[in-house]
């Protein structure tokens, strides 16, 4: 008797184990034993989770949800038990895991499901990594604001017989075990620079540790400020003092004096206190490219012994008063009429170029990475995986002025965070993963 094929929207859930071929050629009883032990755990978490197995085929269980949020929340539930279960044994008695999750169409005939939505599904549970749990774009649309997951999204991948590239995301969960990043060839390869994070092990190579950050950004500071006086000069050399170059930068640079002016002497405080007065005109090279005229002004005061056992409390208020105002210093003048000139300084404008320079490059450019970040692995992400935006890229780096005002306390918030985020991370809803940790795990 012919059944006619119904149709129905399901989110398939395909598992099956990683090298279980291999662990029944060394032992094919316990191998056989821990795999029934799985299959039990595995269906009680579905039933609890009200799904339903489809089929058991070897090492694979095929099993569907009527809801998405379910199926996925499943998932994260086996791994995290068997990571618990796994902790501690040898190798070989280890049974890990791989998940493919997907919402797509099927056909159902004798309560078995076909069609292009399985096939997705089981091509995204063959590319994940031991522990680990991939999910279609189908399926992140439906739980990326209902859960408190991690997701890196890993660009998109070909399926067999089927035309369209598949979206794909890796859930970051603490089931997933230290090692699961050093995946066999069947493991999906990390993407390319232009394409999001990929998915790793654990939070421990994911997201980016303190001493990485710390290196990243000292090299983004070091390579901007060097940038900024390079152009500053360049700016000084071709349109004149429309700047200021000013400390730290002023120790390298060579000065010649131009003219000294005679000191001048006062009396003052009653004749307990002499001051003098040098004030002398220099110039400033810098590297042979640019100039700066300076007026300098050298104070000294020669306050008179008598003075400390003065009774007088006038006295010892004069020469508070002259302390405070014996300012020594450089002011930028015009060289030609000697005019002191008001300009933006470099260093202000250094601080601006980095906070210009880091939001472009995270946010267009290099497309969440920054120069530091790139030699560090680095990558900044949306808290679901997704890459910056460039308004995000610029809130994040705004809000670091936080991080470094609360006396780096924020930024030390990357130590006990479960993301390992700063406080401008979370301003910002993003996170800073190690976008090499898959490759390097498997070389």
């Amino acid at each position: 008797m012919h059944h006619a094929v119904r149709r129905k929207l399901t989110t398939i859930f395909c598992a099956d184990v990683v090298g279980y071929s291999r662990m029944m050629g060394i032992d094919e009883t316990g191998t056989l034993k821990r795999l029934k032990e799985c299959r039990e755990l595995i269906a009680a978490f579905i039933d609890r989770h009200r799904g339903r197995v489809v089929s058991w085929s070897g090492d694979a269980v095929l099993a569907d949800f009527a809801s998405v949020v379910e199926a996925v929340q499943c998932a994260v539930e086996i791994q995290r038990d068997l990571k618990a279960r796994n902790d501690g044994k040898a190798e070989g008695e280890r049974m890990e895991f791989r998940i493919g999750i997907n919402l797509g169409d099927v056909m159902i005939e004798d309560h078995d499901i076909f069609g292009e939505g399985v096939n997705i599904a089981a091509r995204l549970q063959s590319l994940a990594a031991p522990g680990g749990i991939l999910i279609s774009g189908s399926v992140h649309d439906q739980v990326k604001n209902k859960l408190s997951l991690g997701f890196n999204f890993m660009g998109h991948q070909t399926v067999k017989n089927i035309a369209d590239q598949v979206p794909v995301f890796g859930i970051m969960h603490d089931g997933l075990p230290a090692l699961a990043a050093a995946a066999g060839a069947g493991s999906l390869a990390p993407p390319s620079i232009g394409s999001a994070a990929s998915a790793a092990p654990d939070a421990r190579t994911v997201y980016a540790s303190l001493v990485n950050r710390i290196g990243a950004g000292l090299i983004d500071a070091i390579a901007i400020t060097i940038f900024s006086i390079a152009v500053g000069v360049v700016v000084v050399a071709e349109f004149g003092d429309i700047i200021e170059i000013d400390d730290p930068i002023i120790p390298i640079a060579t000065e010649r004096t131009i003219q000294s002016d005679l000191p001048s002497t006062e009396i003052a405080a009653g004749g307990l206190v002499v001051k003098t007065t040098q004030r002398s005109t220099v110039e400033r090279s810098f590297f042979g490219i640019a100039t700066q005229t300076v007026r300098r002004t050298h104070v000294e005061l020669s306050i008179d012994p008598s003075a400390a056992t003065s009774k007088r409390a006038s006295d010892a208020n004069d020469i508070a008063q002259l302390e405070a105002r014996a300012q020594n210093g450089d002011v930028l003048i015009d060289p030609a009429s000697g005019a002191e000139l008001t300009r933006p300084r470099l260093t202000v404008l250094t601080i601006f170029a980095y906070f210009l320079l880091m939001t472009l490059s995270e946010g267009m450019l290099l497309r969440g990475s920054s120069l530091g970040k790139s030699l560090f692995g680095l990558r900044v992400r949306g808290a679901a995986g997704e890459p910056v935006t460039l308004t995000r890229a610029f809130v994040r780096n705004i809000a670091k002025l936080l991080s470094v005002g609360t006396l780096l306390i924020g930024l030390l918030m990357v130590l006990w965070t479960r993301r390992r985020q700063a406080l401008h991370d979370m301003f910002a809803d993003c996170v800073v993963v190690n976008a090499t940790a898959l490759a390097e795990a498997r070389h």
